[in-house]
Parts: structure tokens; sequence; C-alpha cells
């Protein structure tokens, strides 16, 4: 048999390489296809291929190391076709969305690259397919659509797709391939099986992974290849020996691999002379007069004779099976312990090494230039709070809606400094009195405020306090500049527009007011201090652009100064005015060179 697709070289094998070679012999697996995924394995790979006779190569860049692919790995892969004749095919390549180890569109590139090096040098292609079908088809469709029958095809290796997907490769002229999982119990994949034409099939184990029925979980071998050719050939209801012969010569034509089939026949022939000369040898060594001739045997002892024999022959048989039943135990425990050794190391390897490739990206990205946040403009939204001495029965929430926009710059890596303007409205409207509304005998109801001007008195209907403020500050940052989140301090001075606007309207007696409402308003300002607190996090978009959300909030001690007067009903605390701003935005910077993270 041929084992169609087997990683031999993978490290897994390094303890027991050869004796998994002569197991699989043993089992009547002789001939091995032995694919690279990466650049680093095409060596091990051909040292293979030269150290055994019936081991075959191909070299190729597995999806996940798509990012490995490149002229010299293609230049590397051409050279090796020349120096070794035993290098048969381009592979194992293709397409993995399942883990998306490298990005799509580099494995798109790097599968069709592969594709156009196999078809400059006529040879076939072992194809990975995960997830990505659509893909994979199409890329194989532009590139062998329009080939000539005879120009070398491929390999869809370890097939798990859909009867849709079989009879599409089968239309392209390549060969469909099942390893362990059509073993499976929850195995969608018999009708593919089934209907995948006998000439195009290939059987393989995929070793050291995906181990047949019962093995399944354990490391895969060579040797248990006969179990998915077993598989094959129920669903097929055809003889086993059948699918070992098809797939043979199947696997000799699709990767050219000549001259295979004479040394078969040869083996064969000379097993066969070997078990007869053993007869022949063992009836020799027997001493003369052990065994009467049959001629001088009454029938009692010539019976008894083949009772003997027959009673011999089952005791041996079963002394046998108990020695391989207690030799196949101790080798499954053997196996699990090695299997679970293995494992251990591989998962403390690749934790290991994640570890540092995270330290060497971190390194690398701590040499590259960070932008200069040179330039900013921003906006963020809020709620402003501001003390009040609200001189009505219904008093108004403080706390309103506020808004702000900003340019920043950074002096230093910790030092910001940043113009803002920001705004809020403080105001309400008040109930009209009943008696004014519907005449005398109405029921009462709350009053608006009112308040004498000189020699009238203004029944006030609403009135509000617009409030803008603008800042200058200093920001300074507390933590570590390569902090996820960055705290800061900040201190800045604002000064304060404040636009006072009063409704009335003008009472005529004690009842009756002037239909005409008049509006009253003073602007004013004052000076204040502004101490501010938060936090933020710098998002990088390359050419020196970068985001930067933020939240905080500030605290504004005003300073005495302009009065408001006293004929409003919103007065903000007369001897000092206490107020508060809570944010959150985002500022977009811009810097035209990069400064060290360092």
């Amino acid at each position: 048999m041929f084992d169609s697709h087997c990683h031999l070289q993978d490290a897994q094998f390094d303890s027991d390489r050869e004796q998994t070679f002569a197991e699989a012999n043993t089992k009547g697996v002789t001939h091995f296809l032995v694919p690279a995924t990466d650049p680093a394995s095409f060596a091990s790979t051909m040292a293979l291929t030269e150290s055994h006779s019936t081991a075959f190569g191909a070299l190729g860049v597995h999806p996940h190391s798509a990012n490995e692919w490149g002229p010299e790995v293609k230049e590397r892969i051409r050279e090796s076709f020349e120096k070794n004749d035993k290098i048969v095919a381009i592979g194992e390549i293709g397409l993995d969305y399942h883990y998306d180890f490298a990005p799509r569109d580099v494995q798109r590139l790097a599968f069709a690259q592969q594709i156009e090096l196999a078809i400059e040098l006529n040879k076939p292609i072992v194809i990975h397919t995960r997830e990505s079908e659509e893909d994979v088809f199409r890329i194989v469709e532009e590139h062998y659509g329009s080939l000539p029958s005879d120009a070398a095809r491929g390999q869809f290796h370890c097939f798990s797709a859909g009867q849709k997907w079989m009879h599409r490769a089968i239309d392209l002229g390549f060969h469909v391939s099942f390893t362990g999982n059509i073993t499976f119990k929850k195995s969608t994949l018999a009708d593919v099986v089934r209907e995948t034409p006998l000439d195009r099939l290939l059987i393989e184990t995929d070793s050291p992974y995906l181990a047949p029925a019962p093995y399944r979980g354990k490391r895969n071998s060579p040797a248990y290849l006969p179990f998915i050719a077993e598989k094959v050939a129920e669903l097929k209801q055809l003889d086993i020996s059948t699918i070992m012969h098809q797939t043979f010569a199947n696997t000799l034509k699709l990767f050219r691999i000549p001259g295979q089939s004479a040394p078969i026949a040869r083996t064969l022939l000379l097993a066969v002379v070997l078990l007869l000369s053993f007869a022949v040898t063992s009836q020799a060594q027997r001493p003369a007069g052990a065994v009467p001739p049959d001629s001088v045997l009454t029938n009692d002892r010539r019976r008894a004779e083949e009772l003997r024999k027959k009673q011999e022959e089952e005791l041996a048989k079963e002394a046998e099976q108990h020695r391989q039943d207690s030799i196949r135990e101790a080798g499954k425990e053997q196996e699990d312990a090695m299997a679970k050794a293995r494992e251990q190391v591989r998962q403390d390897s690749i934790r290991a090494a994640k570890k540092i490739q995270e330290e060497a990206d971190y390194a690398a990205f701590m040499q590259t230039p960070q932008p200069w946040r040179a330039i900013g403009i921003g906006g963020g939204i809020g709620i402003g709070s501001m003390q009040m001495d609200v001189n009505k029965s219904q008093v108004s929430a403080t706390s309103v809606f506020a808004w702000s926009v900003q340019a920043s710059t950074a002096i230093t890596r910790r030092l910001d400094f940043e113009i803002s303007y920001s705004h809020m409205n403080v105001g309400d409207n008040f109930p009209q009195d009943s008696v004014w509304n519907f005449g005398p005998g109405a029921s009462a109801a709350p009053k608006p405020p009112q308040f004498a001007k000189g020699r009238e008195t203004h029944l006030i209907t609403g009135e509000n306090i617009g409030i803008s403020w603008t800042s200058f500050d200093f920001r300074y940052v507390i933590t570590k500049p390569s902090s996820a989140v960055s705290f800061y301090l900040g201190v800045g001075f604002s000064h304060l527009l404040m636009s006072s606007q009063q409704r009335y309207h003008v009472m005529l007696d004690s009842v009756t007011t002037s239909p005409i409402e008049q509006t009253y308003e003073q602007d004013w300002s004052r000076n204040a201090l502004e101490l501010i607190f938060g936090m933020r996090h710098d998002f990088e978009l390359g050419h020196g652009l970068t985001v930067e959300p933020f939240a905080q909030i500030a605290a504004y001690g005003v300073f005495q100064g302009t009065q408001q007067d006293k004929a409003f009903v919103f007065v903000p605390t007369r001897n000092q005015i206490i107020m508060t701003h809570l944010k959150a935005g985002v500022t977009l910077y811009y810097g035209w060179f990069g400064v060290p993270r360092q």
C-alpha cells in the first residue's frame, strides 16, 4: 500500500522513526509520500527521501506559514527538484480560513504563486483546504481550467468537503484523498467516498494527525493505513485487495513515480520462495522415525495422532494470541505514556515559543517611532453643573447637558496644552397664575415669581442663563506613557461669559397683566481657576494620525467679579461660583515626525 500523505519528518517521530517504518512494512504499507509544510522542514523532508528508498517528498509552504513565502523559498524549491529526483510534488499548499494564522490575502497570494511554479515545472500539487473551498476552487480553476489533460494536476488531501466539491475536483482532473476521519462514528463522508471514481481515489494517514478508529486521539502512523483501506472497501462494497492495488497504482500515476511495480513483484516472489524453503527445511530436520509412515498407522493411531496435532495447534494458537495481546497491551500503554510526554513537551514548547514571540514583538514595537501628537482637534459631550440660589417654589435641576470643542498639542511625552470652548444652558419656564389665565373665581395655583423693577412689578414667565467658557490648561500624565490607559491631572485658567435672559409681563394691577411678553437680558463675565482629572488611550492609525478617546471631570473656582442683577430668579452664588463639568469625547491628532517610544 502507498500512504499518499504522511508527515514522517515531524518531531513526534524523532524517537521511533525507523521503528515506524518497520511497523508500517509489516502491515503491508511499503511506500510513503512525505510533504513539507514550511521552509524549515525542507531539509528534513529531503533527508528522509534520501535515507529510505520508498519514501518520496513534496516541498511547499502550508497556509499556516504563508507569511514565509517569497522569492528565496521559490528558488529553493526549484533547485530541490533539480538536485533530488525523489521530490515529486509541490505541497502542502492551500488555504485555511479556520485558524487564519496568516492573513487571507497573504494565503491566497502564496497559494497562487506556488501553483504557477508547479505548472511551470509540470509537477503535481498537494492541496490543503479548510473552510475555504470557494476560494480554493476558484484559484485552482483559474490556473488549471484551460490546461491540457496530460498536464500534471494534484491531490486534494484529507478531503472533507461535500459531493459537489468532490465532483468539481474530479472534473478538473484532480485526485481525492481520504484519511482516518472517514472511520469516525459521526463522519459525513460515506456518500462522498462511495461516489468518488475508483481511478481517482487515494488513501492516506496524514500522520501524526487524524488517527483512524480504533486509535482515534492517539498519534497516527502509516501502520494504520489498512483501517482506512478497509473502510473504503466497506463503503464501496469491494474487496480490500482491490482498494489496496488501485490506490497504489493511482498514487504512482499521480506523482509520476516509475519502476515501483517490479520490485513489489520480486518481493512477493521472494517471500513465497522463503516460505517454501522454510517448510522443506523444517521437514528435513525432523529425526528419523519421529512420525511413522502413514501406511503403517492403524486407523486408531491415525485418529489419535490427528487429535493430538489439532490440540497442539489450538494450544499454540491460544498461546500466540495471549502473547500478541500482551505485546499489544504493553505497547499501547507505552505508546500512551510516550504520547502524553510528547504532548506535554509540545505544549510547553508552544507556550515558551509564544512568550518569546510576544517579547520579541513588543521589543520590535518599542523600536518603532511614535507619532508626535502635534495638532489635535476634537470634541466632547457631558454634564455641566453650577451652584445656584433659585428663588422660586419649584426648583429646577442645575445639572444640564454641556458640549465642548478643543484644540491640543503635546509639548513633551507627558505634558499637553489644550484650548477648549464649552457651553451649557440653565433655565426653566414658570407656571402662569390661574387667576390671570381664567379670571376671578378660578381655583388657586402656584403663582410665578414676581419682582419689583423700579415702579413696575414683573410677572416672570421664563428664565435661562447661557454659560460659555474658554479654558487654557496644561495636562500632565501621571502614569507611564506605555500604559494601556493613561491618567492625567490638569490645571488651567478659564474665562466665563454668562448671558441671563428673563421673559415677563408687566403687572397692571394685582390681578391683570399686560398681554405683551417682554424680555430683560444681561451679559456679564468672570474668571476662574480650573482643576482636571481624566483618563485617555491612544490608538495609532498610521500616517502620523492618532485617535485619543478620553473621559474627564473638571472643577472651576470662579473669582468674585461682575454681579448679576438681583431681578433674576436663577442666581449663581453671589460671593463665589463653583462649577463642575463631566465629559467624554475624542481628539484626532496629527504629527509629521516620530519620537522614540523609550
